[in-house]
């Protein structure tokens, strides 16, 4: 059954909404298939085209239609016994026709009644993991508003953000393969800043650049929504437009984190529940190296993945109602104990007062030593921010570089939209550093390609980057590949140069608790997370033995403010109304 059957078959609203992105119901028990039309028509269908087939030919034939009018499917749900090959077959010949849509396993409510479809798990697991399937739902509900429609609205929300235009706070015009373009964009990205990017040399880009009076010499610009006009803005400037705190309000605070990372929001947001005046200090965007990550499957409550730019913006939300006051576009610079207060200098040289500081700058990404490698920086050679610049690798081949989850990531997220993906591994394996659940993803991704024992030695290109040379790292030979992008993530190094007074292993992480020397503590052993100067403390990736993961982070985060609870016990009391800047 498909909406070329008789006109009684599809609401008068559908017909009318044929511009509208598809849903796709596909289904050979007609009873279940006309109760979940009904019901996403009834709540999707003035934005939504919503459409049925009760076969798997039928299925595929709609699908193809859709793509040859230029249609965007944005969802496509199978029944798992679907005749002929099954639902998880035919969402992977869905997957081959469209590549954008998300695909929806729906499993009839056995005996047990669950959500989660217990009698098929095996199947669920083996197809969530090889990456054949985005989720599984159940179907037989008698109440959509409980079981069908918060899990559709969260998968058309995730395919909006990607695939369709949106709510915009900014146009951007830039050169497409400019350094400053590709800087700015990933900025507005990794803060949640709604943008769409125009090329200047396209038709689109040159009107605007006409329309608003624009200098092409000054690019990238942004175009406000209000109609204000940034032209190669830096990140003060675009912070100030949109009411950004770039100064701290008060004298003086009772904790001071350094990083919105996974760790410093944590401690945000334990710190401001739990009655501190907290403050935040970041130079440039929510989320740190996970802010970057597309999807992170592994993270606890979220079974269906989260993206690391959401999970942070969650984080963000929750910190601020909770009273975390945020400072962007200023670094620390150095910190030093004057008395029971804690003195953090920041970039701009001013000073920042507080009883306590959790360090949570976690890491930078390593670089590759390869002179034609930095000169192409920006403009295809890139370090994370695989999400930014995918759309515009759409058809050519691209590199990535790593071996570890962040790098298998950005490979499964780059596929969807590249020609042919290439993981290049130093080591002899994945398994060392990478999740089985990613690996096993990996190897059923037809377009992408792991090759082990592999490293970049060259790169060509004038304007841009355009091949690779990679060498064999046991017999030393050398190959030319294509690549129009290649995105390293080859593992970090600690950002504490500025801390010459805290005491480092040999790599530059932070010692904390026990294996701070004996000789650099203070008179007391140090607290949990604290490090050799008393009332400082770090967490998450840029403290020495943390496990290097989403998870990890955001638990050193949280119970690193119980150890801060435990200074401050130390402490004497002081006034709880501190003064605010008089410039404020």
């Amino acid at each position: 059954m498909t909406n070329d059957e008789p006109a009684s078959a599809v609401p008068a609203a559908q017909t009318m909404a044929a511009a509208a992105p598809v849903i796709l119901l596909v289904d050979a028990d007609l009873a279940a298939l006309e109760s979940a039309r009904a019901a996403i028509t009834g709540r999707f269908g003035v934005d939504y085209y919503v459409t049925v087939a009760s076969s798997h030919e039928d299925g595929l034939r709609v699908l193809r239609d859709a793509m040859a009018h230029g249609r965007r499917v944005a969802l496509v749900a199978a029944d798992c016994d679907l005749p002929v090959a099954g639902g998880v077959s035919f969402l992977e010949e869905a997957y081959r026709i469209d590549k954008h849509a998300t695909r929806i396993l729906l499993i009839a409510m056995d005996e047990h009644q669950t959500r989660v479809p217990l009698g098929r798990l095996s199947l669920v697991q083996e197809a969530t993991a090889l990456g054949r399937i985005d989720a599984a739902w159940v179907k037989g509900w008698d109440t959509p508003e409980d079981w069908l429609f918060p899990q559709l609205q969260e998968s058309l929300t995730a395919w909006t953000a990607l695939n369709r235009p949106r709510h915009l706070v900014y146009q951007m015009v830039g050169e497409q393969w400019a350094p400053r373009s590709h800087h700015m964009r990933d900025y507005l990205s990794r803060n949640g800043i709604p943008f769409w990017f125009y090329a200047a040399d396209t038709t689109e880009g040159r009107l605007l650049i006409e329309r608003h009076g624009i200098d092409p010499t000054r690019l990238p610009a942004l175009i406000h929504r209000g109609g204000r006009v940034l032209q190669d803005p830096d990140e003060v400037e675009v912070a100030a437009g949109h009411g950004i705190s770039t100064r701290p309000a008060l004298e003086e605070y009772d904790l001071v984190v350094v990083g919105a990372g996974p760790a410093g929001l944590a401690s945000a947001v334990y710190g401001a529940s739990e009655g501190l005046e907290t403050l935040v200090v970041e130079p440039l965007a929510l989320g740190g190296q996970a802010g970057t990550s597309s999807m992170i499957r592994n993270y606890l409550g979220f079974p269906r993945g989260v993206a690391g730019g959401q999970l942070a913006h969650r984080a963000w939300e929750q910190a601020v109602l909770l009273g975390a006051e945020f400072v962007f576009t200023h670094s620390a610079r150095a910190v030093r104990a004057v008395g029971d207060v804690r003195e953090l200098t920041l970039s701009d040289e001013s000073l920042v007062r507080a009883r306590a500081i959790v360090i949570a700058t976690g890491v930078n990404y390593r670089r590759i030593q390869v002179p034609a490698l930095e000169r192409l920086t920006g403009v295809g050679v890139f370090y994370g921010a695989a999400g930014v610049e995918a759309p515009a690798l759409a058809g050519q081949p691209v590199a990535v570089v790593g071996g570890a989850n962040s790098a298998g990531q950005a490979a499964l997220h780059l596929a969807r939209y590249a020609s042919h993906v290439t993981l290049l591994v130093r080591g002899p394996s994945l398994e060392k550093g990478m999740s089985q659940y990613l690996i096993e993803q990996i190897e059923a991704t037809a377009n992408l390609t792991v090759r082990l024992r592999t490293q970049v030695v060259d790169a060509f290109g004038d304007t841009r980057l355009q091949a690779l040379v990679l060498e064999d790292v046991d017999s030393s030979h050398r190959e030319e590949v294509a690549a129009h992008g290649v995105f390293v993530l080859i593992g970090a190094e600690p950002r504490t140069e500025w801390l010459p007074n805290v005491q480092r292993d040999e790599h530059g992480f932070l010692l904390t608790g026990p294996d701070v020397p004996l000789n650099a503590a203070p008179a007391r052993a140090p607290f949990p997370f604290e490090t050799s100067l008393p009332g400082v403390f770090a967490a998450g990736d840029v403290r020495h033995g943390s496990v290097r993961r989403v998870a990890g982070a955001v638990g050193e985060g949280s119970v690193t403010v119980g150890a801060v609870h435990r200074y401050l016990a130390t402490l004497p009391a002081r006034d709880r109304q501190p003064e605010h800047h008089p410039s404020r």
